[in-house]
């Protein structure tokens, strides 16, 4: 079985991030960046979220109903309208009021902008839950399952990248005010750009 973050790596080829950067404005460079930076991050706040009997239970019902992996198969819908606004949605569960911060931070740290970032973002977003729903399926992996579906893939981002995700977990752990800023996580992450997009 795929992992998470490789069945996303693999959709995340050079076409995509084109359409991606044409659609929102920005250059390649800093579409892979911002995307090293925010998949894993968007991972790492799926698996906070589910730490909780009760966000395992509403993350595995989400998965059920409407994020099963069909989108992985349908790429070019993540840069419409509807899929950009479910990603968005997604995102306010996800980050709670954390998520105009990392937003902010993100597209200053890369030149994309506040709007650059968060499309972005928006439009990662249903691709994670879709890998997730699939990883899920695959497994056949219930709500602890799902937990330990979520541990074992951070564990694995962690041994990648440990410097980087260590930093990303803590702006996820600070109080929203930018004490961990993804403008270091960037300068240092050369190796999230060579682990995750070969």
């Amino acid at each position: 079985m795929s992992g998470i973050m490789d069945m996303i790596t693999q959709q995340l080829g050079s076409s995509m991030m084109q359409q991606m950067a044409s659609k929102i404005g920005g250059d390649n460079d800093g579409i892979k960046r911002a995307a090293a930076v925010a998949v894993p991050m968007i991972i790492s706040a799926l698996q906070k979220n589910a730490g909780s009997r009760q966000g395992a239970e509403s993350l595995a019902n989400a998965l059920d109903k409407k994020h099963s992996g069909g989108i992985l198969d349908n790429l070019g819908s993540l840069l419409g309208g509807d899929s950009m606004r479910d990603g968005g949605k997604i995102l306010g569960h996800v980050f709670g009021n954390r998520q105009d911060n990392i937003t902010q931070q993100l597209g200053r740290a890369t030149g994309l902008g506040n709007q650059g970032a968060g499309d972005l973002m928006s439009m990662l977003a249903p691709m994670v839950m879709g890998a997730l729903g699939k990883a899920k399926q695959q497994s056949g992996a219930g709500v602890s399952g799902l937990q330990d579906l979520l541990r074992q893939e951070q564990q694995t981002i962690q041994k990648r990248q440990p410097k980087q995700m260590g930093m990303i977990e803590g702006m996820l752990d600070s109080d929203g005010d930018g004490d961990v800023d993804l403008g270091d996580i960037l300068k240092k992450g050369s190796g999230l750009l060579s682990g995750f997009f070969k």
